[in-house]
């Protein structure tokens, strides 16, 4: 950790030198750790509750990273809490190490006062423990060629980040070469960190030991964490580290506080939870506690990406002071000192002997009655921008750690009408509030774009982008002009874009199966703004802040665009009008670029106007999508139709937090007539199929017993087959075609000829030669 004064530097460097070759044997190398685990693999006792995965191997040497499962059913994954524990990510800490692996030993062979409180663990929970995130590091610790080393040994040369096949290290505090700090690899504010070689600017001196690596999640090391965790769905973790400085030592540190006052949506419970793990660890040289912290840096630490990407609250301890490496004794009284807090996290995750404020429950599909994967919940009051939406698993399953209170939970999953509800958490006992989705009814729509003359060039496939009230979904189609799909029944917006071709834009109410032909011709105006012949500023007639204009349009010359003062808080460009040679009734800007901006607070906003400066179309964009450009198109159309346009972009921005703002590689207008703009049907193109067989949906729905279903243009024979909840079947029946008529067909669900019909949901699946449909009713037997 970077800190202190350069005295102490030279101090630590000698101390260093001095007991390379004395690191005391109570600490485990990475073949003892291997040897450790392997051991108990073979006691039989552990079969069932102890289990060792590979979950990746390290970046150089391709070391196994080893994590470990204890659990009642260490073998399967049940519908359980799981927290994670992680012994080390820098090399020369390693008491996190020795922490992890005795809570092993305690969990799998507990004292006598502990037996009932690890067997209850056990039974509730399925607790993680990765011993090393960094066997490359710790081998050159125990090895003794540089007890200050911290980072892994990716091979890199003094001249770049490209490999000499030599491991360049130096055995003093900083200078090492190879290697990258796996705390500052994450995604999440990864731009923050160190570049290569970038000295150390605090009196410390620690230069180059904070690399973040030549990109996100370069290091395997980090992927393999990465990938368990969201695999997972941890509640807790803790991630130990030490502080070689000793100015962070004994400090419990949680995600965040950025500039101020900038923090989490899950603010109150992830400090106080911070603040009661602080409580119950002594520091080693007095009778006080640890300090709880927010984290205030922003570079890719773990903590953070756990917060952000999967919601777990993971805290970052620097465990023990500035001697990193102490003697067999104090090694001891830390460990003992440790146990506490990571015994906590375990109670705290179930509920167990102290505050028990979650809300959970598990979400059913109501079609199927099985458990619902990605649903996503959203607690408004707890809710921001800067999460990845919290979904349940693979059983339905969802989790929030909250304050007790009162909050308003809302579930939704395309495909399925959301819910609401208001739910009440306690300390006393997690609440459980499960629910069940209802699926909308599924209607099959097939789309033809028609054929167009050569010569007409096109560079990418169409999209189809539809959306309706909290539901969009941008679906990439074939190139051949001809796609199907599959979407709820309500009233959707259909959009097609496809390269420069003028849009298709169409509002419609899918209530059955729907044949869509689109007609997308070719503009009748193009204004190149940005890119192709345009490089330069020319197309704006109004510029306000420190735009530059260079191979791209970007919102600053340096990397990080500046935070809003009282005098300033919008970076603006703004086109001159552009008046159309005819009247055009759609009109589309089209823009390449990537952006970064700080969620909820700063973002870009794409905005058409007419003459009068009026807005008619308007696009903000606020986040993160830095990693490739994207093109976005922003479109209006009116069957009015329109005589001019003109184009502003706005950068919005608060007075903390700045990212890299956004990069425009191209931008062009193009305006055209689309004159089947304003039609509700276009002949056969919008409406039911004009070939195979349709059907209705089932009514009455909920039935007593009498169901009915209509065949429309039944021309081949048809298959019927109803089903019970369980998938048994109680009824099937072959129908003779009817070519163009509506045909009944109705059954009495009450007819089995066992007599053993319930009330519940009952399936009924109609197969012709073209398609298979699936209908669903409700049996509510008097």
């Amino acid at each position: 950790m970077k800190a202190l004064g350069k005295t102490v530097v030279f101090m630590c460097t000698c101390i260093v030198l001095l007991d390379a070759q004395a690191l005391d044997s109570r600490y485990h190398t990475f073949p003892e750790i291997r040897e450790f685990l392997d051991s108990l693999n073979q006691i039989s006792d552990f079969n069932s509750i102890y289990r060792v995965d590979t979950i990746g191997y390290s970046s150089q040497e391709q070391l196994p990273i080893f994590a470990v499962k204890i659990s009642d059913n260490a073998e399967i994954k049940e519908d359980e809490p799981r927290v994670l524990f992680i012994g080390q990510l820098h090399a020369e800490e390693i008491l996190g190490v020795e922490a992890v692996l005795k809570l092993i030993t305690e969990m799998l062979d507990p004292p006598p006062a502990e037996v009932q409180h690890m067997a209850i663990i056990k039974q509730n929970l399925e607790t993680w423990i990765i011993p090393t995130l960094n066997p490359e590091g710790l081998n050159v610790v125990h090895d003794g060629l540089d007890v200050s080393f911290r980072k892994n040994k990716n091979d890199f040369s003094p001249e770049g980040p490209w490999p000499n096949n030599y491991f360049d290290y130096n055995p003093a505090i900083g200078e090492d070469i190879d290697g990258v700090d796996l705390n500052r690899n994450f995604d999440f504010n990864w731009v923050f960190g160190d570049t290569f070689m970038e000295p150390d600017p605090s009196d410390y001196a620690a230069h180059y030991d904070y690399y973040r690596g030549t990109t996100p999640w370069s290091e395997s090391e980090i992927r393999a964490v990465r990938d368990l965790a969201l695999e997972n769905d941890y509640v807790f973790s803790i991630a130990w580290h030490s502080s070689r400085s000793g100015s962070l030592s004994e400090k419990v540190y949680n995600s965040w506080r950025w500039d101020g006052d900038k923090k989490t949506p899950d603010n109150t419970t992830i400090k106080g939870i911070g603040d009661q793990i602080a409580e119950l660890i002594l520091k080693e040289n007095s009778t006080d506690t640890y300090q709880s912290l927010y984290g205030q840096s922003r570079n890719g630490k773990a903590h953070d990406w756990f917060y952000h990407a999967t919601g777990c609250f993971q805290y970052l301890i620097e465990c023990g002071t500035s001697n990193l490496q102490p003697d067999s004794a104090l090694i001891e009284d830390t460990i003992d000192r440790l146990m506490p807090a990571m015994l906590f996290l375990m109670d705290r995750s179930i509920g167990y002997n102290t505050d028990a404020s979650q809300i959970t429950g598990i979400v059913t599909d109501g079609g199927t009655g099985m458990p619902l994967k990605d649903a996503i919940i959203t607690i408004d009051e707890l809710h921001g921008g800067v999460q990845k939406p919290r979904k349940s698993d693979e059983f339905g399953r969802y989790r929030r750690i909250v304050e007790p209170g009162t909050y308003s939970v809302r579930y939704e999953k395309s495909g399925y009408y959301p819910l609401n509800f208001l739910v009440t958490a306690n300390a006393s006992s997690p609440s459980t509030q499960n629910v069940t989705l209802v699926p909308l009814p599924l209607h099959n729509v097939d789309i033809t774009i028609a054929s167009f003359q050569s010569p007409v060039v096109l560079d990418e496939n169409p999209f189809l982008v539809i959306a309706n009230e909290g539901i969009s979904d941008t679906i990439e189609m074939d190139f051949n002009h001809i796609h199907s799909l599959t979407i709820p029944e309500g009233e959707w917006e259909f959009t097609i874009y496809w390269d420069y071709l003028i849009p298709w834009r169409r509002t419609i109410t899918v209530a059955g199966d729907l044949e869509l032909d689109v007609n997308m011709p070719q503009p009748s105006w193009i204004q190149y703004i940005y890119g192709a012949t345009v490089v330069d500023s020319s197309s704006f007639s109004t510029i306000i802040g420190p735009w530059v204009f260079d191979n791209s349009i970007r919102t600053q010359d340096g990397l990080f665009y500046a935070n809003a003062d009282s005098l300033d808080s919008k970076f603006t460009l703004e086109t001159d009008l552009y008046v159309f040679p005819q009247e055009m009734n759609v009109v589309a800007l089209r823009i390449n670029h990537q952006w970064e901006f700080e969620w909820d607070h700063d973002s870009l906003s794409i905005i058409l106007m007419d003459s009068t400066d009026n807005t008619i179309a308007e696009m903000s964009l606020s986040g993160h999508h830095w990693s490739e450009p994207i093109r976005h198109r922003l479109m209006i159309a009116d069957t009015n139709g329109f005589n001019n346009i003109k184009v502003k972009l706005e950068v919005n921005r608060d007075e903390t937090i700045n990212y890299r703002g956004c990069n425009i590689n191209s931008m062009e207008l193009y305006a055209g007539n689309d004159f089947t703009l304003g039609t509700v049907t276009e002949g056969p193109g919008i409406g039911q199929k004009s070939e195979g067989v349709s059907v209705t949906n089932i009514y009455p729905n909920p039935s007593t017993g009498m169901i009915s279903i209509d065949l429309i243009n039944n021309s081949q024979p048809v298959t019927i087959l109803v089903y019970n909840l369980l998938g048994q079947e109680v009824y099937f029946e072959k129908i003779q075609p009817q070519y163009r008529q509506r045909q009944p067909w109705r059954y009495n669900l009450l007819d089995n000829i066992d007599g053993t019909t319930s009330s519940g949901v009952y399936f009924v699946k109609i197969i012709s030669e073209q398609r298979t449909f699936i209908r669903k009713c409700v049996l509510l037997k008097l």
